[in-house]
């Protein structure tokens, strides 16, 4: 097996927000990370892939639905294997709430046409990412843009308010060195896992984060989500733990 190379880069933003699907009466909430969809489409924006507007277009224009199961960015990238490395407190990020008016005509059919808006926003989230090095065509022109910092739409962190930086853009190589009783330091599946202790004040984030689309209806898949600094004694997925710059990597 020859070497394993993933891209590296760091991944900030001002503010955030990755749209909680299941919560839209008074107030719109946010994941507490970016997710491995959200991912996936700000690097197809990078690659200039469509998304969903796109694919209901074609939908509707061809009368294909089979064609067009996924958003293009989707069925281009989702092979592609992430790891996503929090540096939050304990693996969280302040959230405030930001209240603002639409007032576009077709916003609201309220007296005055005036929708206002209530976001719950991620505070100076800051990631760094893997990405596996496949040796597919799509991964290297992906790699080539971001080591040459172009990108055909702007990248941005959930909607088009929230920028992202992308910084520090390098390879690094892979080892397949972690063992049972070590610290995973990026965010992994909890499926299978025995958490041991930490030598310091434990701490445990969780959540269903999406990691696929659902092929009929274009919906969320969840996996529950860990990062912790408690060692991991067993876990269903070890053969996909690498170790980079010191870090026990997890990638999905």
């Amino acid at each position: 097996m020859g070497i394993l190379r993933a891209l590296a880069f760091e991944l900030r933003g001002r503010t955030a927000f990755f749209k909680k699907p299941d919560v839209n009466a008074n107030i719109y909430f946010t994941y507490s990370h970016i997710h491995k969809i959200a991912l996936l489409g700000m690097l197809g924006a990078i690659l200039g892939l469509k998304g969903y507007e796109a694919q209901s277009r074609d939908i509707k224009a061809n009368g294909d639905n089979e064609t067009n199961r996924y958003p293009e960015f989707y069925e281009k990238l989702k092979d592609l294997k992430v790891s996503i490395v929090p540096h939050g407190d304990r693996g969280y990020f302040s959230k405030k709430i930001q209240v603002f008016n639409n007032s576009v005509g077709y916003a609201s059919f309220e007296q005055g046409q005036n929708l206002i808006i209530k976001e719950q926003w991620l505070e100076n989230p800051h990631w760094t990412v893997y990405l596996l090095d496949d040796g597919t065509e799509i991964c290297m022109e992906l790699f080539n843009r971001l080591k040459s910092h172009q990108s055909v739409y702007l990248p941005y962190l959930g909607k088009n308010d929230h920028p992202a930086s992308i910084t520090k853009v390098r390879e690094v190589e892979l080892e397949n060195a972690w063992a049972p009783g070590s610290c995973i330091d990026s965010l992994f599946c909890s499926k299978g896992v025995d958490l041991g202790r930490s030598r310091t004040g434990p701490y445990l984030y969780q959540e269903f984060l999406p990691i696929k689309m659902d092929d009929i209806l274009n919906s969320y898949v969840f996996e529950q989500m860990f990062f912790t600094n408690q060692v991991v004694n067993k876990i269903q997925n070890s053969n996909v733990i690498y170790c980079a710059e010191e870090k026990n990597l997890f990638f999905f």
